[in-house]
């Protein structure tokens, strides 16, 4: 039996808040959110040995129909 689309919602936004929920206990921050995708972002340990420089991890979340959570990276902030 096929579910309904707002039983199919809402199983992606339950899907959605777990995942984000589990990356807010790991350090990420949520930049941007719908109920079923987000962008976080970490900030990553330096690299370079000469610039210590800090990483900036951006993630786009996505869950789709069947509430599999997708990641994918996300396009680097312009400066």
């Amino acid at each position: 039996m096929a579910s309904s689309p707002a039983e199919t919602h809402e199983r992606r936004k339950k899907a959605l808040d777990a995942f984000v929920e589990a990356r807010l206990d790991e350090g990420y921050l949520v930049e941007t959110r719908t109920d079923t995708q987000a962008v976080i972002t970490q900030v990553g340990r330096p690299f370079g040995w000469v610039r210590r420089k800090r990483t900036l991890i951006r993630q786009v979340i996505a869950v789709d129909a069947d509430g599999v959570v997708t990641i994918t990276a996300a396009e680097p902030l312009r400066s």
